[in-house]
């Protein structure tokens, strides 16, 4: 165990009086550290996570920078985000707070969404959110078009879930398999939302390490104009059409 993480479980431990060497064997058995927590931090902002929701990670804060630096003046405050997928709410929530825009999550896990609903809470942006349960793929209601469309889906292939890291095993499968070749969920996901992509001033989703050429070939038969935005890792990370303002 490394240094650092021994320092956390031991401040956990102090601050909840849990017992520290069973929060240990815990961690020594391949649980997420995030989950033994309860809590981890994203853009700089708490977020509330266990069984059942995926652990916000750091490659996925592009999204939001990505999003924030083309809607954070003063007409895109009264904007309305549509975050898919939303799990804990890592993504909305951070833009609520950043630019103060209006977020309808939709999340279908039932698990997930009990989280998603604390870390609302948690981070005081009940005025601003709406959360709703619902598979994105049923019986939505009539929508309006949307300022932006944010999606992170589950895009591990078949490939990457068969050597997955013990910690990730933890984790909602549902939240990460993505098909045999990770894209299941973009192709259906394009043929669905045809018309609330193209009604939207701005449309970004995340992809896995290699997808983004395919993605963007979706993308561009449904009448989409797609561009692509590497990570800090110079992975293509980020898949987006834009509008005017």
């Amino acid at each position: 165990m490394i240094q650092q993480e021994e320092k956390w479980l031991r401040e956990y431990a102090e601050r909840s009086g849990a017992d520290l060497e069973s929060l240990q064997k815990r961690r020594e058995s391949g649980e997420p550290l995030q989950y033994i927590l309860g809590e981890w931090e994203f853009y700089g902002y708490p977020f509330k996570v266990g069984k059942g929701v995926l652990i916000p990670r750091p490659e996925t804060e592009l999204l939001v920078d990505f999003a924030k630096c083309r809607m954070q003046n003063a007409e895109c405050r009264n904007s309305v985000i549509l975050d898919l997928c939303a799990g804990s709410g890592c993504v909305g929530i951070a833009l609520a707070k950043e630019i103060g825009c209006r977020v309808i999550a939709i999340e279908k896990s039932p698990e997930a969404v009990k989280y998603l609903k604390k870390n609302v809470e948690l981070n005081q942006v009940g005025e601003q959110f709406m959360v709703l349960q619902k598979d994105i793929f049923g019986e939505m209601p009539g929508w309006t078009p949307f300022d932006c469309v944010l999606i992170n889906p589950p895009y591990l292939s078949k490939t990457d879930m068969e050597n997955l890291q013990t910690e990730v095993t933890h984790e909602p499968k549902t939240a990460l398999y993505g098909g045999k070749d990770g894209l299941d969920f973009y192709r259906k996901f394009f043929n669905n939302w045809t018309r609330v992509l193209k009604q939207a001033t701005l449309f970004a989703c995340e992809v896995g390490d290699g997808q983004a050429s395919a993605v963007s070939e979706m993308m561009t038969a449904i009448g989409l104009a797609p561009q692509i935005q590497k990570d800090y890792a110079g992975i293509e990370r980020v898949v987006y059409s834009i509008g005017e303002y």
